[in-house]
């Protein structure tokens, strides 16, 4: 069982397919694609063979528009030359597989914890330099035969500073917006006034180590729970779906494997008109 926690399980790389109802989407985005890759955590292990496979997953998806959810390589808060001597070669091995990535309204990203216990100032440079929008507490809207679609991302609820609006106070109200936050704790942040339809993370690792009957033990968050470190979270106060990541710090996962994430926003229906109705909405592996 430790032999396949260790070598097996963290290569097991599933697709997520999430279909998300957006209350007051126009009908030019329905079908709007976002194609997920979290929590990379480049290292040795698994190794770039995996990122690779999770890169191409979500090329085969064709998104309209990719994001980085931060976390691309390994780091220590206590240990600043420990994390220079992981991080530095983790984003040498990243660059060629990100460069590498594109779709139609571009790739952006938002910065994790452990881009801020190395550098974020030098993981926001590294980045741009491949062609990456790297978004903190800033939205960006996205159009469609003139309709419009804001997307938002704020800054790491545990490093860095929330926006309460979510990056999108200058957005006309009527305009739905989809939030990007590395920390799933980024909607206890924000305010209802940041209206927000949809919120994509990470963080979580999706706990990494899942126990029968009793969860995960670690999730690193307080908006979700030991049975819901992944996946849609329930009682969160606008929709909240939390990816379990692509890679992990410590290269050990157990009846959770790592994933992809493609969101396809979808028209709402009456059933979906409720907060709580986001836990029943769909997501499927394959």
């Amino acid at each position: 069982m430790i032999l396949h926690a260790v070598a097996i399980a963290p290569r097991q790389l599933r697709v997520t397919d999430v279909d998300a109802p957006i209350s007051g989407l126009p009908a030019e985005f329905d079908g709007y694609t976002i194609g997920i890759l979290s929590d990379l955590h480049q290292a040795a292990l698994p190794g770039p063979s995996h990122t690779r496979r999770a890169m191409e997953a979500v090329m085969r998806a064709r998104p309209d528009l990719i994001a980085l959810l931060g976390d691309f390589g390994v780091s220590f808060k206590v240990a600043p030359a420990l994390s220079r001597a992981f991080y530095q070669p983790g984003m040498r091995t990243l660059a060629p597989m990100i460069r590498s990535l594109s779709a139609p309204d571009g790739v952006v990203a938002v910065l994790g914890n452990h881009d801020y216990y190395y550098d974020a100032a030098a993981v926001r440079q590294w980045l741009a330099s491949l062609g990456v929008r790297v978004m903190v507490n800033e939205c960006r809207l996205l159009e469609r035969g003139g309709a419009r679609l804001a997307l938002g991302a704020v800054d790491d609820a545990k490093e860095g500073s929330v926006d309460p609006l979510a990056g999108c106070g200058g957005v006309p109200p009527e305009v739905p917006r989809i939030v990007l936050s590395h920390n799933p704790d980024g909607m206890l942040h924000v305010t209802p006034e940041a209206r927000v339809g949809l919120m994509l993370s990470g963080h979580t690792h999706g706990g990494q180590v899942i126990l029968p009957f009793i969860g995960a033990l670690v999730r690193n968050s307080k908006i979700c729970g030991p049975r819901h470190p992944r996946g849609w979270v329930p009682d969160s106060p606008a929709p909240l779906f939390v990816s379990a990541g692509v890679g992990s710090q410590i290269p050990f996962r157990f009846r959770c494997e790592p994933d992809v994430v493609i969101v396809r926003l979808r028209l709402s229906t009456p059933a979906h008109s409720s907060t709580a109705a986001s836990t029943g909405l769909r997501a499927r592996a394959r």
